[in-house]
């Protein structure tokens, strides 16, 4: 029987992973959404990719439980019968990182964390689905669908009230959470209250569709002159995204499960790890939380 964990990814820097596609005209180098939703997102692959990698490059680790881990062994077995070599699956189950929480500029505290009712809503239900926990999140979902927003653009619940966040200034205060989403909205979104706002859903959709931040960068050719202006989209730092991890039954000769192999290495909070391109300037540096449930 699968058991999963669910993680959170909080980026350190800017981050760019590339979907392949242009926004012919406008930009050149768009990042991964949701084909429904056009939400960012990370696919299964690319995470399943960027974590291999680390593990690959860490001393001491065995290369065997990679394999173990990630897929690519050989299984000698089927040589043996005359099958041919095969490789292996791994033993763990990657799924795709989806937003939390977008960074948005603001009038005061720089940045709040944005979101929409939808979002978090869908992440609460995955923490529901794959790990059991309708009852710990029961009380923060009433919360979230009695949210009313009338006519206002967004809620918040710290500032003055007249915040404004990137170009909206149609918000509306909530003086006063219960301690018990507090700390539920803490404890399973890494995310506090007096830096929190939740958009309208259609509005969150529009910024997360067209108002991604773009930067243009200068292509260096060979000899070091500059080339072509090209533009293409990041999530910025503070963007929190996650993903769930599934772990089958699998035990190795000294009897330890793929999971505590795994979470050996990620669960160590200390640890930066890279996801995307442009890793030679910096960007995709990040780090991954296990929530506890």
């Amino acid at each position: 029987m699968n058991t999963y964990q669910m993680y959170i990814i909080e980026t350190l820097t800017n981050m760019h992973v590339g979907s392949g596609e242009t926004h012919f005209g406008v930009l050149d180098n768009l990042i991964q959404r949701h084909p429904v939703t056009r939400i960012p997102i990370i696919h299964a692959s690319g995470i399943k990719g960027s974590l291999r990698e680390y593990f690959e490059n860490l001393s001491g680790f065995n290369k065997n439980s990679i394999s173990i881990l990630f897929g690519g062994g050989i299984d000698v077995s089927k040589s043996d019968t005359g099958g041919g070599l095969d490789f292996e699956p791994g033993h763990l189950i990657f799924f795709e990182a989806q937003l939390l929480t977008l960074p948005l500029r603001a009038s005061e505290n720089v940045y709040y964390d944005c979101t929409s009712v939808p979002v978090l809503l869908d992440y609460l239900e995955q923490l529901n689905n794959f790990l059991n926990a309708g009852e710990k999140t029961k009380g923060l979902r009433i919360w979230l669908n009695n949210l009313n927003f009338n006519d206002e653009d967004f809620i918040y619940f710290h500032g003055s009230n007249n915040l404004e966040i990137e170009d909206y200034t149609n918000g509306k205060k909530i003086n006063s959470v219960d301690q018990s989403i507090q700390k539920t909205l803490n404890n399973l979104c890494r995310i506090k209250i007096n830096k929190l706002a939740i958009f309208n859903k259609d509005i969150f959709t529009h910024i997360c569709t067209d108002s991604i931040p773009v930067i243009a960068r200068n292509q260096i050719k060979d000899d070091g002159t500059s080339g072509n202006l090209f533009y293409e989209e990041i999530l910025p730092r503070k963007t929190i995204l996650y993903f769930l991890i599934g772990f089958d039954s699998y035990l190795n000769n000294n009897g330890s499960s793929a999971k505590s192999e795994f979470e050996k290495v990620l669960n160590d909070e200390t640890k930066i790890f890279q996801f995307g391109a442009n890793y030679s300037i910096g960007y995709g540096f990040s780090k991954i939380y296990k929530i506890n449930i």
